[in-house]
């Protein structure tokens, strides 16, 4: 129950519709070449080093595992990117590849959304006016679902798109740590997560097992902060044993007590200071929403109702 309160009170997707109505035009196909801008020439440094000669490596601590987050506009879900030490590049959720170039990774994705995207919806149908479109966006993804969803929804979806993260990141320490074959770890199931913001920067905390393919089960401790151009570093991810319990004021003071952190305290950046999320954290509020057909109706009238429309 702690867990999946964690995951509801750090989802951002799911919200009530900001002000501001969207384009009345017809559903835009979304453009992912700014994928090129956003890793640019240091996704080929890093890979370019990684790849260095055996005695480097072998002089030098695996460096802390990166990935990058992709966020097509007007969806709710993120696609997360690593790249290996070849320069292949893969995504999560898998869109095919190992992708050699940039251009395949955005195509990959183009086709991704265009499948996802609803046949129908967007047809203009006879009648319709500007603002009916623009209604129907407010209420409305690109794939169909509506836009308001409720609890168990934010949970279920804030839970797969943080095992996706976490698969990244595992495939990324695990080929950092030269674990191929029988001694690689798999990613098996998500268990707690929570945001911390400290000094203005924002921390998020995950526990998560693996297994290996011998059976061997192992708890995992993460440490994810936001780097530059949409990178996803994680300042810790180790492995860690059931009675390891480190102090963290972050995950203790929002309720998530089962969270376990590794005894060494300076494995982890956040969590040391004695406060609370700005402005309280998230606000509490009633959600009656079940996606029925009433609901969608009263939600349009009231959509309606903002923006002037009978």
């Amino acid at each position: 129950a702690l867990a999946a309160m964690a995951i509801k009170n750090n989802l951002d997707t799911c919200q009530d519709h900001v002000a501001g109505p969207p384009s009345a035009r017809t559903q835009p196909q979304p453009s992912v070449s700014y994928l090129s801008k956003l890793l640019g020439n240091k996704a080929f440094k890093d890979t370019a080093t990684s790849s260095s000669s055996p005695q480097a490596v072998a002089e030098t601590p695996p460096p802390k595992p990166t990935i990058y987050v992709n966020d097509p506009p007007d969806w709710y879900f993120s696609i997360y990117i690593r790249i290996d030490r070849s320069g292949f590049f893969h995504t999560y959720p898998r869109l095919g590849g190992p992708f050699k170039s940039l251009h395949e990774v955005e195509k990959a994705i183009e086709r991704y959304l265009d499948d996802k995207r609803h046949k129908t919806l967007w047809n203009e149908q006879a009648g319709d006016s500007g603002m009916d479109m623009v209604i129907k966006k407010a209420l409305y993804w690109p794939d169909g679902r509506t836009r308001k969803c409720s609890d168990k929804e934010v949970v279920d979806h804030t839970r797969e798109q943080m095992s996706l993260m976490l698969q990244a990141l595992l495939d990324k320490y695990n080929e950092d740590h030269n674990l191929v074959g029988d001694l690689a770890y798999e990613f098996k199931d998500f268990l707690h997560y929570r945001s911390i913001c400290e000094d203005y920067k924002w921390y998020k905390h995950f526990n998560f097992t693996t297994k290996t393919k011998d059976g061997t089960e192992d708890l995992f401790f993460a440490e994810v902060t936001e780097g530059t151009c949409d990178e996803l570093v994680a300042n810790c991810f180790c492995k860690i044993e059931s009675n390891e319990n480190g102090h963290c004021y972050g995950c203790i003071n929002h309720g998530i007590t089962d969270m376990k952190h590794p005894d060494k305290a300076d494995a982890y950046s956040g969590g040391h200071l004695n406060v609370y999320l700005p402005f309280g954290g998230c606000r509490s509020r009633p959600n009656t929403w079940t996606g029925s057909k009433e609901d969608v109706t009263a939600e349009e009238a009231r959509l309606r109702y903002i923006y002037g429309i009978q």
